[in-house]
């Protein structure tokens, strides 16, 4: 378990600082272009050929190949492993290769039926940076694969980085090439960025232990494996996917900007998320994958079990933090340039509804790694496809009826009822988790949180009078006096009830801290 949480705190860390880049990269849009239609073309051209390599590649290469690359490495036949990488990418990247030229060609065809609500002029731009990134495609089918067998050997580091050489990507595109090409800079840097980073990173850090060639052994056992493993999240369609193309979808009908406005919300949403649930849950694969290959199911129970609760406790309370503090967090990012005081608060009101659902999109991060370290896919799929059946006319019904807030409620009521079901089905069919545990750990961070939001929203009712949201300096200020606040108080709330979570993490600094000569 310590290793675990070390790894976990790598990877957070890691995540963090990702996040923030990528948090920049959105301020830097937000800032040249505002939220516009052309915002909204270039945040949907993304949609195309995110939905090609999900539906391609299942969209989870690294966590249903680190499963049969780790039982490999447990028998002591790497060699094994690398056979079946090569069948894997050989196969997947002819598949690929065919999807990015069927997309390029037919790019204007098929974004009027992604964005329903766009006009001519945002249907060409759209096909046009759309055509730009497609190509990413296969850098992130083969960066995937690759950057499993690096995670299945727990080398966390050098993974944690692609994120942030991505990001950074995107953001020099639209700096060195928006004076002549316009929001389309940011397209050509995704493409560059998808080429250095999610490829380029892991290709040089398995430059020694690489060994692939072209193979279509697809009768081998492994590869079989492989199948059973990927097919049902190819086929099956869940929330987790389906989420943000039915934002972008509805969210094409409704006025111009609110696609950019979503995005930038569901992004501040999912920083949290990343920090806390994605972190872990890249941690935990690998050694949730080696305890069910080792035959270790109590452990293995009891290790998801405790990744659960530390996870929801602190997605509770960053819950709590993002929706009081929503307002002036995005005044301070994003209320500049082109982007307006109209833009700033309607973001601001999606990402206080979306902030409700970010301890679910947390929890089913490590939940979904506990059924695929058991090489069971088939399972959260079928209940990930009835959720996402059940929840789809739920966007569109509260779309029409509130609009944006709409989508944002049904995102957030969509997913915090996958992830409970998502809970029942493991607990139900797979391990004994520990529901009475959970709930506790719960309670605990609602008693934490909920006077600690109080005390920071009344901090900004005192200081509102005095300093403005319009001033980005002013809304820093409150977001730094109400932050430290919430902070302060929930923790020492926390220390108070000696909350466990907040012990695990203590000791865990400790062991990092290096000991004195």
């Amino acid at each position: 378990m310590r290793r675990l949480g070390i790894a976990t705190l790598l990877m957070a860390a890691s995540v963090l600082l990702s996040r923030v880049v990528g948090f920049v990269r959105e301020i830097v849009i937000a800032a040249q272009h505002g939220a516009t239609g052309a915002t909204d073309a270039y945040f949907t051209a993304f949609t195309l050929p995110d939905m090609l390599n999900y539906f391609l590649a299942g969209g989870t290469l690294t966590i249903t190949f680190i499963p049969l690359f780790s039982e490999h490495l447990a028998r002591g036949d790497e060699e094994g492993g690398w056979d079946l990488f090569s069948t894997i990418a050989t196969g997947t990247g002819v598949l690929v290769v065919a999807a990015m030229i069927f997309g390029m060609i037919a790019a204007p065809d098929l974004v009027p039926l992604i964005a329903p609500g766009f006009d001519d002029h945002q249907i060409a731009l759209c096909a046009r940076m759309t055509r730009i990134v497609m190509p990413g495609m296969l850098c992130f089918t083969i960066g995937g694969l690759l950057q499993a067998t690096i995670l299945a050997k727990e080398r966390f580091a050098a993974v944690a980085s692609i994120p942030i050489i991505y990001n950074v990507a995107i953001i020099a595109g639209g700096l060195l090439l928006g004076p002549w090409l316009g929001v389309e800079g940011f397209a050509w840097g995704a493409l560059a960025g998808a080429l250095i980073g999610p490829l380029g990173v892991p290709l040089w850090v398995t430059r020694r232990d690489l060994r692939y060639r072209p193979r279509f052994n697809f009768n081998s056992t492994g590869f079989r494996a492989y199948i059973k493993l990927a097919l049902p999240l190819m086929l099956g369609v869940t929330l987790i996917s389906l989420d943000e193309w039915l934002l972008r979808h509805f969210g094409s009908r409704l006025d111009r900007g609110t696609i950019s406005w979503l995005n930038n919300a569901r992004r501040l949403m999912l920083v949290p998320v990343a920090i806390v649930g994605q972190a872990a849950g890249q941690a935990a694969m690998p050694f949730l994958s080696a305890l069910w290959a080792e035959g270790k199911r109590d452990e293995m129970a009891d290790t998801l079990t405790r990744a659960i609760r530390s996870v929801l406790f602190y997605a509770v309370l960053s819950s709590a933090a993002l929706l009081t503090l929503a307002e002036p967090l995005v005044f301070a990012a994003f209320r500049r340039g082109s982007f307006s005081s109209a833009d700033a608060a309607g973001t601001a009101s999606l990402l206080s509804i979306l902030a409700l659902g970010v301890a679910a999109w947390s929890v089913q991060n490590i939940i979904a790694r506990g059924f695929y370290a058991r090489h069971d896919t088939l399972q959260p799929m079928i209940l990930g496809t009835a959720v996402a059946a059940l929840c789809a006319p739920l966007y569109w019904s509260l779309s029409n009826l509130l609009g944006g807030q709409g989508l944002a409620i049904a995102s957030a009521a969509g997913i915090t009822l996958n992830a409970t079901a998502l809970l029942a089905l493991f607990r139900w069919r797979c391990a004994p988790i520990d529901i009475t545990a959970i709930a506790r750990t719960l309670a605990l961070a609602l008693t934490c949180s909920i006077p600690a939001a109080a005390a920071a929203h009344a901090t900004l009712s005192l200081l509102t009078p005095w300093l403005s949201l319009d001033n980005p300096w002013h809304a820093l200020a409150l977001l730094l006096a109400a932050g430290i606040v919430f902070a302060s108080l929930a923790l020492a709330l926390a220390a108070l009830l000696k909350v466990e979570e907040l012990a695990f993490v203590r000791r865990l600094l400790a062991r990092l801290r290096p000991k004195a000569p």
